[in-house]
């Protein structure tokens, strides 16, 4: 019965994804003519020279105020910033404009519009479904196609009609692929309105992800649930981007750089299914056939991610290398599963990204692996032949060479670091 106010990346929004939304721009936050108080503080504290980046700010930080369980220190500021770029004025100065803020002077978004009206309009016709064809003339007359359905079975029906269609989930990828010319989709399939594939449902085994669940939401429920895998979603992307961007895009899209493959690939994750002929599930480790090659078929959506829940005696493990920490595209990712019964390892599970046309599991390095001790010994063995396992190239972002590095490497790493863990859990 209300709007629920968050900041997001303008540049990468298509209209159709908008629909049922209020959309505030940086014009909308004065009242009665007068600045709004982060707008004032920018000044007061020159928080702004060149004047180009500081929309952009402005609205990153009011956000941040209608986040009321948020506690305003310098790290908090800095983490909810991290999307902003600027190249003049300095961060200082932005972040102190930021703490000066009296919050009990800052209006919510609700108080600076006719909220309830704007609701009850957007709740009648959020049960409409949507769907525009038009004729585009140029560079050369063609008929494109748009629809933005309200149940996965109407989605799926209209999938069938256009196999061929892209499906937008949060966009954050196939947005900036259209954006610069890459891709010019003559159908659209957007699943924005469809109901119940953004929630997070647990059982005593099973965690049961929606598709449409947004990083900011996995952050949330990880912080709590899963620590390791938050560590990885913590340096993922900026809030602009996690706000939108949702697990099953990150999927569909099939990058073998992708920051949730590995935790779901040593989960033994499973990706439901639904197309004319019903539901279905396929393990993870099974859904991909090659590079941006998908058991998924043209008339199929996927609807939801089952995880199994780790139990006791299990212990995973993540890694992403980049070549900054935050908001960077991985070089190299790594995960890691064990079971261990006494010092002998019964259970291994181990995957890379970013060495391959897809993400990979170690299937050599896990059978010698499994049975025996936990020694570092055989970890550096097990070490040598996880090399021989890979096939990296050398790209903008690091070599064959070091990414044929890093796969030895990072067993290493992990082989101490568990060890390292397990003294101080005896020590405690």
């Amino acid at each position: 019965g209300k709007f629920e106010y968050q900041v997001a990346n303008s540049c990468i929004l298509y209209l159709y994804q908008l629909d049922c939304q209020h959309i505030i721009t940086v014009e909308g936050l004065h009242k009665a003519g007068k600045l709004h108080p982060i707008q004032q503080n920018m000044i007061d504290y020159f928080g702004s020279q060149c004047g180009y980046c500081t929309p952009g700010f402005v609205m990153a930080i009011a956000a941040m105020f209608e986040q009321k369980e948020l506690t305003m220190t310098n790290q908090t500021v800095k983490n909810q910033l991290i999307g902003n770029l600027c190249r003049c004025t300095g961060y200082e100065s932005i972040i102190q404009a930021t703490l000066a803020v009296d919050p009990n002077t800052v209006p919510q978004c609700s108080d600076l519009f006719p909220e309830s009206e704007m609701v009850a309009d957007c709740q009648k016709h959020s049960i409409e479904s949507i769907q525009i064809h038009f004729e585009e003339k140029i560079p050369e007359p063609v008929v494109k196609y748009f629809y933005n359905p309200v149940t996965i079975e109407e989605a799926i029906q209209w999938k069938v009609r256009h196999p061929d269609a892209c499906i937008v989930m949060g966009g954050t990828d196939l947005s900036v692929q259209m954006n610069k010319g890459r891709i010019a989709p003559k159908s659209i399939l957007s699943l924005s309105n469809i109901p119940n594939l953004d929630q997070i449902e647990t059982t005593a085994t099973e965690l049961k992800i929606g598709a449409k669940v947004t990083w900011t939401e996995l952050e949330k429920y990880t912080q709590t649930h899963l620590p390791e895998f938050y560590k990885i979603i913590q340096v993922f992307a900026s809030p602009q981007i996690k706000n939108v961007g949702t697990l099953g895009g990150n999927i569909c899209n099939a990058s073998p750089i992708a920051d949730s493959l590995p935790f779901l690939y040593i989960s033994d994750a499973e990706i439901q299914m639904q197309g004319p002929q019903g539901s279905r599930k396929v393990k993870i480790n099974h859904f991909y056939h090659g590079y941006k090659q998908l058991e998924l078929q043209k008339n199929e959506i996927i609807t939801h991610i089952r995880i199994p829940l780790m139990q006791e005696g299990e212990t995973y493990k993540l890694y992403k290398v980049s070549k900054r920490k935050d908001l960077d595209i991985s070089t190299f990712t790594a995960g890691f599963y064990m079971q261990m019964q006494g010092d002998v390892i019964s259970k291994i599970r181990i995957a890379y990204g970013g060495v391959g046309p897809v993400v990979i599991r170690l299937a050599l390095t896990e059978k010698f692996l499994q049975g025996k001790s936990f020694l570092l010994e055989h970890i550096q063995k097990a070490s040598k032949l996880a090399r021989t396992e890979v096939t990296p190239i050398s790209d903008v972002r690091a070599s064959k060479d070091y990414r044929s590095q890093l796969a030895e490497n990072i067993l290493l790493k992990w082989y101490h670091e568990v060890q390292s863990e397990a003294s101080l859990i005896q020590v405690a």
